[in-house]
């Protein structure tokens, strides 16, 4: 885990003294920033001895090394235009499960982690989801718009899955969905999924597939939801809107 806090301490100094918050040139959606905060995360990483599977670039390092998926900064956007949720997302990933976790949120400080096994904490404390279990009664977060109204309490869309799912987690939030079709990357949530399933949250993909997945190209749809009442109410939901 102190590897996971130096390399997320590396791309918190890149945004501190980043001034160029534009695109990077080099592909859609991606800001310059993006790019040399993966520089720095990935020095720290592979100096440990890991190799990385990042969002910006790829698979690098020892193929027989432990592996690390990274996304350097979750919610871009949000970071470019001073919406401040945003975050760099670690996950080890050993005999396809994740293993051990880090979510940094640079615009608040806040940390979650999670150890295979050895519950979830943020900064330190241990947490656990809510116990909601009515979509009714809840409030729910998620990557994109749904096509009708599912019937829950209250709605949110915060624009960086990593931190959104974590709230779930902490139970701020009793439930988040990707709504995409499969838009997310393994990095986007592969920490954030062994959070909120250390926390006690139930987290699986839409389409029941499996959402580990050392594949660049692949793409899963993300839910998690406090509790398994809620999570069958979101799905059945969620399926409504394929």
């Amino acid at each position: 885990m102190a590897v996971f806090d130096a390399a997320a301490d590396e791309v918190a100094d890149v945004l501190g003294a980043t001034s160029d918050w534009g695109p990077s040139g080099r592909r859609d959606s991606q800001y310059a920033f993006d790019v040399t905060a993966d520089e720095a995360c990935l020095e720290v990483l592979r100096g440990a001895g890991f190799a990385v599977f990042s969002e910006e670039s790829g698979i690098t390092g020892d193929s027989s090394a432990p592996i690390v998926v990274v996304d350097p900064v979750d919610g871009s956007t949000n970071a470019s235009r001073g919406v401040p949720w945003y975050a760099t997302a670690l996950c080890l990933i050993a005999d396809g499960a994740a293993r051990v976790a880090l979510v940094a949120n640079h615009a608040t400080g806040q940390r979650w982690r999670a150890v295979l096994g050895g519950g979830a904490t943020l900064d330190g404390r241990p947490i656990g989801p809510s116990n909601r279990t009515v979509l009714s009664e809840s409030i729910v977060a998620m990557s994109g718009l749904p096509r009708h109204h599912w019937g829950w309490a209250q709605f949110r869309v915060l624009g960086a899955s990593a931190p959104d799912m974590c709230l779930v987690a902490t139970g701020v939030l009793d439930a988040w969905c990707d709504m995409h079709r499969g838009g997310h990357g393994l990095w986007d949530y592969a920490a954030s999924s062994l959070i909120c399933a250390e926390s006690g949250a139930v987290v699986g993909d839409v389409y029941g597939r499996d959402l580990i997945t050392l594949d660049h190209t692949e793409r899963r749809a993300p839910i998690v939801a406090a509790t398994s009442s809620l999570y069958e109410a979101m799905l059945e939901q969620r399926l409504k809107d394929d």
